[in-house]
């Protein structure tokens, strides 16, 4: 481990190229922590939490949902006070400024594992509204041991004057837990019934559905009971896809029938991988909609994680001409884990809490995918927290397909904070600011007080770095390469040099003398990377 952090620790110390905008401009990365659980606001209002579920832009804000899963302020977990520790939304106004509690969800309420900002052009009469409203709401369960009830509530935010409202979408029996998880929140639009409605998961409760009102407490209207009655697992995403609702539940896709009495059926089964789903882990995880990049329409991206031999297979769902899917199998998390950290062993791994967030380069137009991950790791010597990887890894997946690795903050070390996992991401909301907000932290069952976390990423150019020009001392070419670089110095003595990924890693070195010389890089797949030449760095393409 140690030859693996000296290589990389000073290059990303000193320069990474940014994943988005690199054929433009080279730039320098700036990690910077924005909210660390265990404080409090300017109001008093204690913030912290042992998870951060989502991040959202909502009307030029940011809003993240916070947890407090075996966090011991709560008082299931040994608090003392039972006015905090719950679920709570915090908010930030401006990228200098600190976070501060928005909404405190109250008793019982746990984990708010659902944010999203949604958009209404459509009253409950199927009547288009004079102006779409553009809505910020949660949703989380509360259990009573005394009355043995479970309540699922939504909670909407009265933007006008800062308050949240609340509405019941359902009440049950216990057991509480994964039977009333929420997991996602989806608009759809039925042409058949000219209705737009709102639909929500409730864990295995089924799927329920509401519409807008505007002048009812919380706005939206929500039906006594599912329109999809009890489901076996509950369900982690919903998407829209070709102009139809979709949901996922354990190795199932399924797809809503629309009209007066809509049915649903199931779009795609994974059950040839697996029938043993464990429901906690949760099958098909991460359903987002992209486009088709094999014909018209569009297809569904998703992580496969069955059971606790997970090993994260992503896979694409392209439409077949038969009403259903064809399956596209794309990356192995544990294996680019695997790469990424050598000498290890993926016994298990996770992620894709949310959806695969789409960012768009403003430069190079350009379109990525960003995904969050953990692994369970045995070997190689490197830093962990109860077994699972310290650091907070996330994928990148570019227009090509292809995949590579970043960690929040760098690289983590031993006495590092441990960031195990990055759960959601959100593009800044605030002008003049480019970068990318990252929260996260999964429990996994451990004592995680105050482990919540959120980092902002951003891009500055830099000038404290030579970047080589052809009229400099060194000259590389061809740039994109292929099977070869030519490399032409104009120095006398001998240089060390080193190629290295866009993830840190130092993956073939040796020494150039002065004059001509050519490196084979035909190992190297197409992607980018930096050629560091003694104190000199030249970042090049691969083809």
């Amino acid at each position: 481990m140690k030859s693996h952090y000296e290589i990389i620790k000073p290059i990303l110390t000193l320069i990474v190229v940014s994943l988005f905008g690199f054929f433009n401009t080279l730039n320098a990365q700036t990690w910077q922590k924005s909210f660390s659980a265990g404080t409090n606001d300017l109001n008093g209002k204690f913030l912290g939490g042992s998870e951060v579920l989502q991040l959202v832009s909502h009307k030029k804000k940011l809003y993240a949902s916070v947890g407090y899963w075996q966090d011991e302020t709560n008082i299931w977990y040994g608090g003392s006070n039972v006015n905090i520790g719950w679920g709570q939304i915090i908010r930030l106004d401006n990228a200098d400024e600190n976070w501060a509690e928005d909404l405190n969800l109250g008793a019982s309420h746990l984990r708010p594992e659902v944010l999203k900002q949604v958009i209404f052009t459509r009253d409950a009469q199927g009547d288009l509204l004079p102006t779409p409203d553009t809505v910020l709401i949660t949703a989380a369960y509360s259990p009573n041991f005394i009355t043995s009830t479970v309540k699922a509530r939504a909670f909407t935010r009265n933007d006008s004057n800062g308050t949240w409202e609340q509405a019941l979408i359902f009440q049950g029996s216990f057991p509480a837990g994964e039977n009333y998880s929420i997991r996602d929140i989806q608009v759809y639009y039925d042409p058949i019934t000219n209705k737009e409605q709102i639909f929500v998961s409730v864990g295995t409760q089924g799927i329920f559905s509401g519409v807008y009102s505007p002048n009812i407490t919380g706005k939206i209207q929500w039906n006594a009971s599912p329109e999809l009655g009890s489901i076996n697992i509950r369900p982690l995403g919903l998407a829209i896809a070709n102009n139809t609702l979709y949901f996922s539940s354990g190795n199932k896709l399924y797809s809503r029938n629309n009209g007066v009495e809509p049915t649903y059926s199931v779009a795609h089964d994974f059950s040839d991988l697996s029938t043993n789903i464990n429901s906690a882990v949760g099958g098909i995880r991460g359903l987002t909609t992209i486009p088709n990049p094999n014909g018209n329409g569009e297809a569904l991206l998703l992580m496969w994680c069955p059971n606790s031999q997970s090993k994260g297979v992503i896979y694409r769902l392209e439409p077949d001409d038969n009403g259903g899917f064809s399956r596209v199998y794309e990356a192995k998390i544990a294996q680019l884990m695997e790469d990424y950290l050598p000498g290890t062993t993926v016994d298990y791994t996770i992620g894709a809490y949310n959806e695969f967030y789409e960012f768009e380069d403003s430069i190079t137009n350009e379109t990525y995918h960003i995904i969050g991950v953990q692994a369970l790791i045995s070997g190689g010597n490197y830093p962990t927290w109860n077994g699972y990887y310290r650091g907070g890894v996330f994928v990148i997946r570019d227009q090509e397909m292809a995949y590579s690795l970043e960690e929040i903050n760098g690289p983590v070390g031993e006495s590092d904070t441990a960031l195990v996992a990055n759960r959601c991401y959100v593009a800044s909301p605030f002008e003049n600011d480019d970068g990318l907000y990252f929260g996260g932290f999964d429990p996994n069952g451990n004592t995680s007080t105050n482990m919540a976390w959120i980092f902002k990423k951003s891009w500055q150019t830099t000038s404290t770095i030579d970047l080589v020009e052809p009229d400099k001392r060194i000259k590389v070419y061809p740039n994109p390469a292929k099977n070869y670089l030519q490399i032409e110095i104009n120095s006398s003595g001998i240089d060390d040099y080193a190629i290295i990924s866009i993830t840190g890693k130092k993956l073939k070195s040796g020494t150039v003398k002065p004059g001509q010389q050519i490196i084979d890089i035909s190992a190297l797949p197409p992607n980018l990377y930096l050629l560091k030449i003694g104190e000199e760095i030249i970042k090049f393409m691969v083809l």
